[in-house]
């Protein structure tokens, strides 16, 4: 077991020693480096292959006073929609580096849209005024994720968030399927089916960020012509934000005409563009005719009649009211629904069979209901019909009916959900879209080596790759075959008992053709593969194990020793550099792994490892000081509780309590407390306990923090979260706060966390601000040269 006397805390690789300046808008760039990527775009070229060089542009030419903040999904294992990583933090990143990157991912996976889009928002800081999110994709969710209402909580953010689709070899019925996306956001979609189509996309998202420069006289030239951002269908009553691009102003006229026609009624379905005469209104509110059928969405100016025009099929809406059955007289009855929700229209009780404008008691207007309103029914029973009215009580655009006070049975079993769940269905990518189609490859024996009968053989390395063995019947010195993409064990024995091996990734894209080496006295290979350093964080540090570096072990062509390469982590810090490695020596069950690091200490850094479970857990030195680290394998989750029992020693009965895990700042001991800690102001019922606030990030570059991350403990396991950090919807929900988000995970009681909400406040710090966990021992440390934070921290944990 690993006792180090000293441990040097994750937060100090983790160090960004300069910290980006707050920018009023920033980027989120989401890419998709799922398995489908690999399906061919432009001639011989793969999607990936020409994505990698134009995103490579991007960085280069984009705007850099714009921080940036990258995002990728699908690139390290098949069929895990949990696959998602932060490329590259806000602002950090020159783009060489982003470039080095992105071209470093191979695509593999799922595509996992909504989560990547939420973290994507919570890499915006809380100092942003606005920011864009662009989503770079080839195919639809295939997670059972729901873009479409990540989408609204987007638009609800109390800063501008644009978020854009870049759809790269999308059909036009899933471009429809995330048009949702850019409706709700305000943001542009493409449709992009080549390098330049892509590239153009990503100028025109860079274009919204920049002051255009001043453009020399046009030629003469023929009518502008203008797109939509709108996919072919639409559903009839329902709302968009449609954007347009072309030369037309404010009193220039657009919308959904007959098939064919070039001007209609105006009203909510076609008017004019609006806004002023120097800025128009971009994105246009349009709702979709309520009638289906074939349509046009044009845009008519006065000088050059209709310069664009889009085939729009209006579908059928999914609306309805949920069942009701019987409901008691006089009581306060919950209705569910989906529709429009449109200005003037309202939702009121009636008898079946009244007129148009009847109506008894208790009534409502439908706009910004959320598909729940909440009614008083009639006193007198009998047989009602909640209805849902047009604008001016024109038509009823749909009806439920229910009993007050006498038995009703309705047999329909249509539900708001089961309604949404039709209206988005297109959403939803082919659970296949992200498979890679087999790819070949050519194994060849030395030059030299006589032709003869030799027995091939392959198995996969993957975890996630199907087991099947490759066993061609093929006996020559050279063979080929179809393989699933991945990491593979080649192996061919020649007669006399000469065997060779190699193992290799075989992968779209890239030459497939491999000479195999003579095996003599071979190590096993079983540690070759892709690795993950983790920090191990202390019992007392509340936050997640953070990626020191990834390391690639391979066996030399003798099959005698290891060799490989590291490439560094976001918590090796800024001066960190990929290389080879020094060294790996495997003696008595212990490995140990020497690489160079100049920049951060003049010596080698030296891992020293013992086997745990899956991996091995030990220390990472550097120079006189020491981190607890694990060595995982890539392919396997992490296994937090035992790199802890490893590296610090079994936990103790007395910390199971959830509030034991970290310094208890403060507990309420009085029926209500208010308190005020290092800036941060909360009142606590009683029982409740806070842990200290920490205003310096624990992973990714130790970077000051605007509002502080603070764990909240009450009775019965509850706990609430300030500013958590990559919190993700499929955690739980969140409310807002005047010192940022309070979370909750899906199974912690409920009723703390509103009160708690309402009382959270940022006030001004008083001092330095040092950050400080007790427990049985205290242990100080200094961070090496080359590591240090901007300020000093203390932590303690038993020793």
């Amino acid at each position: 077991m690993i006792r180090p006397s000293r441990l040097l805390a994750g937060l100090c690789l983790a160090t960004v020693l300069s910290t980006p300046a707050l920018a009023e808008r920033v980027s989120v760039l989401v890419f998709d480096a799922s398995g489908s990527m690999w399906n061919r775009v432009e001639g011989d070229q793969s999607r990936v292959e020409v994505a990698r060089d134009v995103i490579s542009d991007y960085f280069a030419s984009r705007d850099a006073a714009v921080p940036l903040s990258v995002i990728a999904y699908g690139h390290n294992r098949r069929g895990d929609c949990r696959d998602i990583e932060i490329v590259a933090p806000m602002g950090q990143g020159t783009p060489a580096e982003l470039e080095r990157r992105l071209r470093g991912l191979m695509p593999r996976g799922m595509t996992p849209l909504t989560d990547s889009l939420a973290l994507a928002r919570d890499q915006i800081p809380p100092t942003a005024e606005a920011a864009d999110i662009i989503l770079v994709t080839d195919g639809l969710e295939t997670c059972e994720g729901d873009p479409c209402a990540l989408a609204a909580t987007l638009a609800a953010e109390g800063i501008d968030i644009r978020a854009h689709v870049v759809g790269f070899g999308l059909s036009r019925v899933e471009l429809e399927g995330l048009s949702c996306i850019t409706e709700q956001t305000g943001g542009m979609m493409f449709d992009t089916n080549s390098g330049a189509e892509l590239a153009d996309a990503l100028r025109q998202v860079s274009t919204a960020e920049l002051i255009p420069a001043p453009e020399p006289e046009p030629a003469p030239a023929p009518a502008p012509e203008a797109v939509f951002d709108i996919g072919d269908r639409a559903e009839a009553g329902f709302a968009y934000a449609i954007r347009w691009n072309g030369e037309a102003t404010n009193v220039d006229y657009m919308g959904f005409v007959p098939q064919g026609e070039s001007d209609a009624t105006v009203g909510p379905a076609y008017g004019t563009i609006g806004g002023t005469s120097r800025q128009p209104h971009n994105p246009v509110r349009l709702t979709a005719p309520r009638e289906p059928g074939p349509y046009d969405l044009i845009l008519r100016t006065a000088r050059d009649g209709v310069i664009a025009r889009q085939a729009i099929e209006v579908v059928a809406p999914h609306i309805g009211f949920e069942a009701v059955g019987s409901v008691e007289p006089g009581s306060r009855v919950r209705f569910a629904f989906r529709g429009p929700e449109r200005v003037e229209e309202r939702i009121v009780i009636a008898r079946p069979g009244d007129p148009l404008d009847a109506q008894i008691g208790d009534w409502g207007y439908a706009l910004h209901k959320n598909g729940v309103i909440t009614l008083t029914v009639p006193q007198e029973p009998g047989a009602y019909e909640i209805r849902y009215l047009a604008r001016g009580r024109s038509e009823i655009l749909f009806a439920r009916g229910f009993g007050v006070g006498v038995p009703f049975v309705d047999d329909d079993l249509t539900t708001a959900a089961g309604l949404a769940a039709s209206a988005a269905a297109a959403t939803q990518g082919d659970a296949s879209q992200d498979d890679i189609g087999a790819v070949s490859a050519t194994f060849r024996l030395p030059d030299g080596v006589q032709d003869s009968a030799v027995s091939w053989d392959g198995i996969p390395l993957d975890p996630d790759m199907a087991p099947e063995a490759w066993a061609p019947v093929e006996t020559g010195r050279a063979v080929s075959g179809l393989f699933e993409p991945g990491r593979w064990r080649i192996t061919a024995r020649a007669p006399g008992e000469v065997v060779y091996s190699a193992d290799v990734a075989i992968f779209p894209g890239q030459p497939n053709d491999i000479t195999l080496s003579v095996v003599e006295d071979a190590l096993e290979g079983a540690l070759a593969g892709g690795w993950t350093v983790w920090a191990i964080p202390p019992r007392a540090v509340d936050d997640q194990p953070m990626t020191m570096a990834r390391v690639m072990l391979r066996l030399t062509d003798e099959r005698q020793d290891y060799t490989g390469q590291i490439k560094p982590g976001p918590g090796m810090g800024p001066d960190a550099v990929p290389g080879d490695l020094l060294s790996v020596v495997i003696e008595d069950d212990t490995l140990s792994i020497a690489f160079a690091q100049p920049r951060i200490a003049p010596e080698p850094l030296r891992l020293a490892l013992s086997p745990q479970g899956a991996g091995f857990v030990g220390t990472l030195f550097a120079g006189p000081e020491r981190l607890p680290v694990a060595f995982w394998p890539e392919a396997v989750p992490q296994d937090l509780p035992l790199w802890r029992d490893a590296a610090f020693g079994p936990d103790s009965p007395a910390t199971q309590d959830p509030s034991d895990g970290a310094e208890s700042a403060f507990r309420c001991t009085e029926a209500r407390c208010a308190v005020t800690l290092d800036g941060l102001t909360a009142t606590l019922e009683q029982g409740w306990s806070m842990t200290p606030p920490a205003w310096v990030g624990a992973t990714a570059g130790a970077h000051p923090l605007s509002a502080p991350r603070v764990d909240f403990y009450g009775p019965g396991g509850a706990s609430l979260h300030l500013n958590p950090h990559q919190w993700l919807v499929s955690n739980g929900p969140c409310l807002a706060t005047a010192a940022g988000p309070l979370c909750r995970f899906h199974d912690s009681p409920t009723a703390a966390a509103e009160p708690l909400a309402q009382s959270l406040a940022l006030v001004a710090r008083k001092g330095a601000v040092r950050l400080r966990l007790r427990s049985r021992g205290l242990s100080r440390f200094r961070c090496p040269r080359g590591l240090m934070p901007m300020r000093s921290l203390t932590f303690s944990f038993p020793a």
